[in-house]
């Protein structure tokens, strides 16, 4: 992801202008004295941890698999142009999901901090090897963003943040969202795969091309062509793809430009799980820049501690109203980015 001085600067002079209620050092001892407890049960517990995870990534696969191979069938007793339609929506759609969330987990929670499998021994980094690389899949190129994320942990909200999302002008978001953009660099507000060409990238271009041809070979010879071209060449690639632009735009924009109060958690409920990729994502984002060292399983339990230390105006600030609460922010995103 390229950053933008000016992005920079607005950022800067957003924070100066505005009051922000961050947390105190009482929260913070409150909340790094929990994190500690978590982070004891998980290196106490590996082997429960790595079953945790293997589960989660073998549902992911297996869900994906329905999606494309059995949901469509509640569709197809009926015949027509919109049946089909509908149908390729909903399988592609649902497929385009489970491909992000699979993405957003292992790129994140795995390649990037080690954490679905923790490399402690020749079993784990094994597995490791093969989970940090399932984001490939959705194309995503684990090696640029490991590179870019360890920046954005080290350097945050400055100009060596190789993430920097403070503050990301909507016409970057919007140049995102245009057709294939997934492929094609309308915006560089791109951070699953570098700017440019690398073998890294074609690595992961290969490895779903030939995941999707060999879904896309079953449900041909199951639903037809016409079906399997719409799901997997139309839908899928930008359902992903606009998921995580809609979840990179909105966890740390307009927030302070330091770690500890710098980002924003979607939360538990709908928008938690779609936007932020589901319980294994990222739907409490600002746990995880509070205690990074955590597993997902375990940023969650943190979340619902930390929700009940918070004061009225802090929740406001740092988690959204259910329901209405993502829909809002994106309006004043849009309104004053």
């Amino acid at each position: 992801m390229k950053l933008h001085r000016e992005e920079l600067e607005l950022a800067q002079a957003h924070s100066r202008a505005n009051d922000f209620d961050g947390l105190t050092p009482l929260q913070m001892r409150n909340i790094q004295f929990r994190g500690r407890g978590l982070y004891r049960w998980f290196t106490g517990h590996q082997r429960a941890h790595a079953l945790i995870n293997l589960a989660v990534i073998v549902l992911l696969l297996l869900a994906d698999l329905a999606a494309l191979l059995w949901l469509p069938r509640w569709f197809f007793p009926a015949e027509g142009v919109m049946t089909t339609l509908w149908a390729a929506l909903a399988a592609g759609g649902l497929h385009g999901w489970l491909i992000y969330s699979l993405s957003v987990f292992t790129i994140h929670e795995g390649a990037a901090h080690q954490l679905i499998f923790p490399p402690r021994n020749r079993v784990n980094r094994a597995l490791a090897a093969v989970a940090n690389n399932l984001c490939r899949l959705g194309g995503a190129d684990p090696g640029s963003y490991v590179e870019n994320h360890q920046s954005h942990h080290a350097r945050f909200g400055t100009d060596r943040d190789g993430e920097f999302l403070n503050h990301v002008r909507p016409r970057r978001f919007w140049l995102s969202l245009m057709p294939w953009a997934i492929f094609i660099n309308f915006s560089d507000f791109v951070v699953h795969r570098p700017l440019r060409p690398t073998r890294g990238h074609l690595v992961s271009m290969l490895t779903m091309m030939v995941y999707n041809g060999l879904c896309g070979w079953l449900m041909w010879r199951s639903f037809g062509l016409g079906f399997t071209a719409l799901a997997l060449a139309v839908v899928m690639p930008h359902a992903a793809f606009y998921l995580d632009r809609l979840r990179q735009f909105t966890e740390h924009n307009l927030m302070p430009l330091e770690n500890k109060d710098g980002a924003r958690s979607f939360g538990l409920g709908f928008w938690g799980m779609l936007i932020g990729g589901g319980p294994w994502g990222q739907p409490c984002h600002w746990m995880h820049h509070l205690a990074p060292q955590l597993p997902w399983y375990q940023q969650l339990i943190l979340h619902r501690y930390v929700r009940r230390l918070l004061t009225a105006d802090q929740r406001r600030q740092f988690l959204l109203a259910p329901v209405i609460g993502f829909p809002r922010l994106i309006r004043r995103l849009w309104q004053t980015a």
